[in-house]
């Protein structure tokens, strides 16, 4: 009788524990730790060409420093000439040919009223009819991240590249927003909008983003309307004087929100 007893206790000792196993609540793997505030990914600095001298053509608008030099080179049509213009932003200097956009303009040209005679980009070597030409030189990373000036009176040779480094006026930073709420990462639930630090916020924002998006903003000084609305629960923040340097990097920030 005693056996049967301690065997009884032992299969109702098995269920019990069973049962807990089974009702026991299953927890998945913790969410992901937000990267941490910083700036990363700076660009090496471009190395400048030793062998070009400054010229004296006229400039204007981003242009700040043009160098140039002629070499013997031909264009697949040999009665034009070729072009080839290094981009380089002031502060680094960084590269931005590959984002920059070279324009081929009769002198004089109003931009408004007629158009270029050649796009191209400025990593690319376009041959371009002998003659004098302004060039126009428009970066851009985003409809709110651009810049733009012009190198005047450019004279082309038949058989020879017009070899130039120009450096323009472009300083930028890609920045990367996330938000908590209650301590909690809102992923890319939150609503950033930037306005020039300072203005009128009934005024239309700059641009607007949804957080944890890497956006491309000029270097300057914002202030930040960001705005939560999931689930029945909604939430605020605003930020002032947000600073965007001119690095060329990615400059991360989180933001806590506050509900409304």
């Amino acid at each position: 009788m005693h056996k049967f007893t301690l065997r009884v206790l032992s299969v109702l000792l098995l269920a019990i524990m069973m049962a807990s196993g089974c009702t026991k609540k299953e927890t998945g793997p913790p969410p992901p730790e937000l990267p941490p505030d910083g700036i990363s990914g700076i660009p090496t600095p471009a190395e400048r060409a030793t062998d070009m001298a400054a010229v004296d053509n006229p400039i204007a608008g981003a242009v700040k420093e043009v160098k140039a030099k002629a070499l013997d080179k031909e264009a697949d049509d040999k009665t034009k000439g070729l072009i080839r213009v290094k981009v380089l932003d002031l502060d680094g200097p960084i590269d931005v040919s590959d984002n920059t956009h070279l324009e081929i303009w009769k002198p004089g040209s109003d931009p408004e009223e007629q158009k270029a005679e050649i796009y191209e980009w400025a990593s690319h070597e376009p041959a371009v009819p002998v003659g004098t030409w302004d060039i126009r030189l428009r970066y851009e990373e985003s409809d709110v991240c651009k810049a733009e000036g012009w190198v005047k009176n450019v004279a082309i040779v038949a058989g020879k590249l017009w070899k130039a480094e120009v450096i323009l006026g472009a300083p930028m930073q890609v920045v990367n927003i996330y938000g908590t709420l209650d301590g909690k990462d809102v992923a890319d639930n939150m609503k950033v909008e930037v306005f020039k630090a300072g203005t009128n916020q009934q005024d239309q924002p700059i641009t607007n983003f949804w957080s944890s998006r890497k956006v491309p903003l000029l270097a300057g000084s914002y202030d930040l309307r960001l705005t939560y609305d999931k689930d029945n629960v909604k939430a605020k923040g605003a930020v002032t004087a947000f600073a965007v340097g001119g690095n060329h990097g990615v400059q991360k920030k989180t933001f806590a929100l506050t509900k409304q």
